[in-house]
């Protein structure tokens, strides 16, 4: 069992009058004060106490009425951490926590301890000791059990200012709820600290570093790639999956390197491709539908075609023109945009075709039919379109040509 305290603790050496105050405190009962308790050495007494208590509470011992005929210990450096009934249990023990942390079906190709895990046996005496450590011996599960989970170690924490127990917790990796308990209930988990306040917290550390080195085989998949292929059977904008992707796998040899069953070190021995993945083949269509009257379309979006529109904003007005770059007239300027998207549209007499809406109904996208020009709808009251020679294609209020006199609607 270790007791670590930090350096804001030195006081305890100075002080031994609060030792004698605080220890009046703490055999009187737990009160208020007793956050104060780790400035003096009967906070560490205290510490141990409990240390001891909660370490070894929760081990896992068989207590035997009798001592044990034979006794061995299990060492880690030169501490004996527990004892067991027989050399082949011992070694039993050792080989349970090499098989905890190793993968199964793996090769091993090397596990080290560190410090070095030794058993030896305990030279039987008559006196307390032998007494007690023969009616401490447990069983080969328990303690491959205690071994890979570790000890608690405590130690004295110094408030800093906003700290609560959540945040302490949540920093050190541990239990919030334990570190209440571990404080008397003093302070609730969200509850603010005072900066400078001292506090008991733990932390659980591993008895060994088990250094494990193996050569696994493992399997991956391999995604597949899709391919896109044009077919004009197809509305423009529309796709269909002919063909479903299957993924492939492949074979990997790896050497991993392990301390305590967290990777450290991977290196790739070999990889083999067991099965090919096959494309997935995507159609995507290129055809082109003829508007009609009192038809609307559902393979693309009215706010789609705006966009597209507004692409083209600062191109020049070219009166018989098509061209989005080079030039196109009002109509020619609509038609060529719904033609990008696979509606193709009459040069002249857009009035005719799609679905007649109301003006107060408009939506992005909608065509709009004034006098003599025609305009897309770009929402928010504004219309894009071929204006005149002198402004080419610009975004302008819906009316700067003149009144709207009828809205036809492409897209649904």
């Amino acid at each position: 069992m270790h007791i670590k305290y930090d350096n804001t603790c030195e006081t305890i050496e100075k002080h031994e009058k609060e030792d004698s105050i605080m220890t009046n405190h703490f055999q009187t009962g737990v009160n208020t004060k007793i956050k104060r308790v780790f400035k003096a050495t009967a906070s560490v007494l205290l510490i141990a106490v409990m240390a001891f208590a909660m370490l070894f509470g929760s081990s896992s011992y068989s207590f035997a009425a009798e001592g044990a005929d034979e006794l061995w210990a299990i060492t880690i450096g030169d501490e004996e951490v527990l004892y067991v009934d027989s050399q082949e249990a011992a070694e039993q023990v050792i080989e349970g926590l090499k098989d905890y942390y190793l993968t199964k079906g793996s090769t091993v190709l090397d596990v080290q301890f560190e410090p070095q895990i030794q058993i030896k046996k305990v030279i039987k005496t008559t006196g307390d000791d032998y007494a007690a450590q023969s009616a401490n011996t447990t069983d080969v599960g328990d303690a491959v059990e205690q071994l890979s989970e570790g000890k608690v170690e405590y130690f004295v924490y110094k408030t800093e200012e906003g700290d609560t127990l959540e945040s302490i917790a949540k920093d050190k990796g541990i239990s919030a709820k334990k570190l209440v308990t571990l404080n008397f209930g003093e302070y609730d988990a969200d509850e603010t600290i005072k900066e400078g306040t001292y506090l008991v917290l733990y932390a659980e550390v591993p008895y060994v570093e088990v250094t494990t080195v193996e050569k696994v085989t493992s399997s991956k998949s391999i995604d597949y790639d899709t391919v896109y292929k044009k077919t004009s059977s197809l509305k423009k904008g529309t796709c269909k999956i002919k063909t479903k992707g299957v993924k492939g796998s492949k074979q990997l040899v790896q050497q991993v390197t392990k301390v305590n069953g967290e990777t450290t070190d991977s290196e790739l021995i070999s990889s083999k491709v067991v099965k090919q993945p096959k494309d997935k083949v995507v159609l995507k269509g290129t055809g082109t539908v003829t508007a009609k009257a009192g038809v609307a379309y559902d393979f693309a979006d009215g706010s789609e075609v705006v966009e597209y529109a507004k692409e083209f904003v600062g191109n020049p007005y070219v009166y018989g023109g098509t061209s989005l770059t080079k030039g196109a007239d009002c109509s020619g300027f609509v038609y060529s945009v719904y033609k990008h998207f696979g509606v193709n549209l009459p040069r002249v007499g857009q009035s005719s075709v799609g679905k007649a809406v109301s003006y107060k109904n408009v939506k992005k996208g909608d065509i709009l039919i004034y006098s003599g020009h025609v305009a897309i709808y770009a929402g928010n009251g504004k219309a894009v379109h071929a204006v005149n020679e002198r402004l080419g294609i610009r975004v302008t209020s819906v009316n700067y040509t003149g009144s709207v006199i009828a809205v036809r609607r492409i897209f649904d």
